[in-house]
């Protein structure tokens, strides 16, 4: 059955958008990009007594004005795509705010319905809202809402039902009231513009937006009209015009609240005990430690969830070994492409999506209940630094995890711009691969001194993305800086099917695209492992290595260090077992599979690689090996989620060159310092 009526959601961010939108598609959803943009784009269906239809979830917005990629996405899409119903979410504890997107619809000629949620929220602090006094002074139905507990859906059903069968095509809201100077300019707007305003957008809504000095209105019309009337609607709408608009709106959003809203007298304690903690929790210095004590959790809680993976890596090693007894008698090639490439590479991928639910299932709950917003705010001053706003320190963070989680994790990013700079800096953050090999090798080789390199490599490494970050928003990414401009919404109670659902729609976003990446680059990785003898000492892995060796020599790296380093594409904690083979250890494992029972192989194992290791490397070649493997190309799986969020292998090829060339660079430059200082 075809949806023949489509309805869209509008509103601010954090009004409880995606709980409705996720309560009624459940299954019935799919999340991708709007065409042309970044932006996500969630569309779904829902049934309701016998009609089906088709439900649309425009992207968060405060307003209607194109000051981002966001507003002009919903603009257009309600103005040109004109759906049968537009369904405002509104936030009953923040009127005053979340009202200002109806204000603006109540312009445009569709179908409106208010959908007030979070009124238990308006309540507890006191305030009782009449929503047939909103819905009659707006002109619109309003529908009294808890989304977090299924309150008013039937309601809200039913007024889409009769919204959608009522086929007065002259229904619209009633429009909010000027006056004063605003009226007189809007009139002479107006006036102005008769006759020229291209369909589907209306006399009234373009002179408005040109009044607010809208950049892409202003735009349309300046090449209708002729210089003479361009200069004369210069002056119009100079002057602050666009301050006088808002103040317009604000006051018609007062009357609205004044004619619903009535607060008992212990309204200002109520708040009062709300905002306490918040005043810990947004504080400049113990918001810091408030942030910290948090992440720390949300950072265990992940891995516990992630975990759970771990015992699917021990059925993986199970169906390699089947799979090499069962294939046996066959071509040894065979047998390895099965054991060692597919159902290797298909493990990966399905371990790493354990750990990513642990992922966005921690992101979701800190997103549900309001703390995120907060997280951006306490650490925005520490993201100036390199050039960032708040929002992109929560990414950093999961990078040290995983990088993949750390460039998902920009999604929260709501600035292209900032949001891919975000991205492309990712891969600068030293994940738990890296941390395993250098804990391995600097006990090895550095012993006490350890803790001063990993000291060295953090320093490093915040110095990388400080000039990184310097280089593309100077010459690469060009525009403007935008600093962060964002509420704090009110903390909720954790709702647990929205938070699972936030996460299972981002896991099956993964699993639609990264998955099957991840698992083909494993498989690559196997065949240049393998072939053409069937071992690695011998294989194209090991030539290429060989071949890097006048690179490798100013790094003190010969070309087993230097294949070890190609090998870490397919994950950087395989870099360690690749050096085991290639230097003897594991001398009779032919491929890739069995290098991870190397690193837990026990003390013996670790011995006997230590011993190795120090007769065949230096001191100097192992801290020039460890500067490298930190600051090399990204993972294959990081790679793959870097093209899936860009959507363009420009920026997923010039990031990989560029961090091949700083590998190089710092692989010659801690040599080099090693040199000097062993």
């Amino acid at each position: 059955m075809k949806a023949n009526n489509v309805i869209v959601l509008a509103g601010q961010p954090n009004t409880g958008k995606s709980s409705i939108f996720n309560r009624l598609t459940g299954s019935n959803q799919h999340v991708g990009n709007w065409p042309g943009k970044t932006v996500e784009k969630k569309e779904g269906a829902f049934k309701f007594k016998g009609h089906l239809y088709q439900l649309v979830d425009l992207p968060g917005t405060y307003s209607l004005t194109a000051n981002s990629a966001e507003e002009i996405i919903t603009r257009d899409y309600i103005i040109k795509k004109h759906p049968d119903v537009l369904v405002v979410v509104v936030d009953a504890s923040q009127l005053e705010r979340t009202l200002y997107l109806a204000a603006e619809t109540s312009m445009l000629p569709v179908k409106t319905i208010v959908a007030l949620n979070m009124t238990d929220i308006a309540e507890r602090e006191g305030r009782k809202i009449c929503h047939e006094a909103m819905g009659k002074q707006m002109g619109v139905t309003v529908i009294p809402m808890v989304a977090s507990k299924n309150i008013g859906f039937s309601e809200l059903l039913e007024a889409i039902k009769k919204s959608v069968e009522n086929h007065d095509p002259d229904e619209r809201p009633i429009q909010q009231e000027f006056e004063g100077e605003v009226l007189a300019r809007l009139n002479e707007v107006k006036g102005l513009i008769k006759g020229l305003v291209p369909s589907p957008f209306t006399e009234d809504w373009m002179a408005l937006k040109l009044m607010e000095d809208d950049r892409e209105v202003r735009e349309i019309m300046r090449k209708r009209l002729g210089p003479d009337q361009c200069l004369h609607l210069d002056k119009i709408i100079n002057n602050g015009l666009a301050l006088l608009v808002a103040d317009s709106r604000y006051k018609w959003i007062q009357k609205i609240i004044d004619a619903s809203e009535t607060k008992s007298h212990d309204t200002k304690s109520l708040l009062d005990k709300r905002n306490k903690f918040d005043k810990v929790a947004t504080h400049p210095v113990w918001g810091i430690f408030v942030a910290l004590g948090i992440l720390f959790f949300a950072i265990v809680a992940a891995m516990s969830i992630g975990s759970l993976g771990l015992p699917f890596l021990k059925i993986v090693s199970l169906a390699s070994d089947g799979a090499r007894i069962l294939l046996g008698p066959g071509p040894e090639w065979l047998s390895s492409m099965m054991a060692d490439g597919l159902i290797v590479g298909v493990g990966i991928a399905t371990a790493l999506s354990f750990f990513l639910m642990g992922v966005f299932i921690v992101v979701g709950f800190l997103e549900d209940v309001g703390y995120l917003p907060r997280l951006a705010y306490v650490f925005d001053l520490f993201m100036h630094g390199i050039g960032l706003h708040g929002k992109s320190f929560m990414p950093f963070l999961m990078g040290f995890c995983c990088n993949i989680s750390g460039v998902l994790g920009t999604r929260v990013v709501d600035s292209w711009r900032q949001r891919l700079i975000t991205v492309l800096l990712i891969p600068i953050i030293p994940c738990y691969g890296i941390w395993a090999v250098v804990s391995f090798i600097g006990t090895i080789f550095l012993g006490v001194k350890t803790p001063m390199v990993v000291l060295a490599l953090l320093i490093t490494a915040a110095l990388h993305l400080a000039l990184t970050s310097f280089l593309l928003r100077r010459f690469i990414v060009k525009g403007e800086s935008t600093g962060l401009i964002m509420e704090l919404p009110p903390y909720h109670k954790p709702n647990f099917k929205t938070i699972w659902t936030y996460a299972w729609t981002n896991e099956k976003g993964y699993l639609k695209r990264g998955f099957s990446i991840i698992a083909m680059a494993s498989f690559i990785v196997w065949f240049f492992s393998y072939f053409p003898e069937g071992k690695i000492e011998t294989s194209f892995l090991a030539s290429t290595g060989s071949f890097l060796n006048p690179i490798g020599n100013l790094m003190g790296c010969d070309w087993k260090l230097m294949a070890a380093l190609i090998v870490s594409v397919m994950a950087k904690e395989s870099a360690l077992p690749a050096i085991a083979i290639l230097y003897g250890t594991g001398q009779g494992l032919s491929s890739i599979t069995g290098l991870a029972s190397i690193t837990s192989g026990g003390e013996h194992t670790h011995n006997e690689l230590a011993s190795i290791l120090m007769q065949s490397i230096s001191p100097e070649s192992a801290l020039a090996f460890l500067f490298a493997l930190t600051f090399s190309i990204p993972c294959s799986a990081t790679i793959s989620v870097l093209y899936t969020e860009t959507r363009s292998l420009k920026w997923t090829a010039g990031a990989s060159a560029y961090y091949t060339l700083s590998s190089l660079v710092a692989g010659i430059l801690a040599y080099q310092a090693a040199l000097l200082i062993f």
